[in-house]
């Protein structure tokens, strides 16, 4: 439990903090929370390209023509899950390029090898691959339910299977054998 003096401490400071002041400041305190952007709410951030967002759900819409708002919905989740594994992608060939240029000098491949031999123990790329699994199988999921609903259509007509025999009066008693 804090103390009477710490409340007030705490209270006059407050007072006299008001946050950042400049454009650059606000711009950089709005992303305090941001790690890595793989699950942001923002779809686009300002260093990537709306035009190619716009592109890529475009070629979705163009493709795949939902037919009503919840057929639209899953697209979106598709186009979502699209764009952030690209972006995760385009963070795994930097942290490469990054690693590749910390080795020493040598062949190519030797340099490639190490890098992708110091980054495989690395928690980073672990935790990586994690998202581009899920982004895939979220990708993957949408993409599957779509099909689904545009193949399955409720029979508006009673299935003859299950349906029980005409012969049969449900007023006339039955056997215990009958049927069986």
């Amino acid at each position: 439990m804090s103390s009477l003096r710490r409340i007030l401490s705490s209270r006059a400071n407050g007072v006299l903090s008001q946050g950042p002041k400049t454009p650059q400041g606000k711009q950089r305190s709005a992303h305090n929370a941001l790690r890595h952007g793989l699950l942001a709410q923002s779809l686009v951030f300002e260093s990537e390209s709306p035009e190619g967002f716009a592109a890529v759900l475009a070629g979705h819409l163009a493709r795949l023509r939902p037919v009503d708002d919840f057929e639209l919905g899953m697209v979106e989740e598709m186009v979502a899950a699209h764009w952030r594994l690209r972006r995760c992608w385009a963070l795994e060939t930097r942290m490469y390029e990054k690693q590749i240029a910390a080795q020493p000098a040598g062949s190519d491949l030797d340099r490639s090898a190490d890098a992708f031999s110091s980054l495989a123990q690395a928690p980073a790329m672990a935790l990586m691959h994690r998202y581009e699994a899920r982004l895939h199988q979220m990708y993957q999921r949408s993409y599957r339910n779509l099909l689904l609903l545009r193949i399955t259509e409720l029979p508006n007509e009673p299935n003859p299977i299950s349906e029980h025999p005409a012969a049969l009066d449900p007023a006339t008693p039955r056997s215990h054998t009958e049927g069986v």
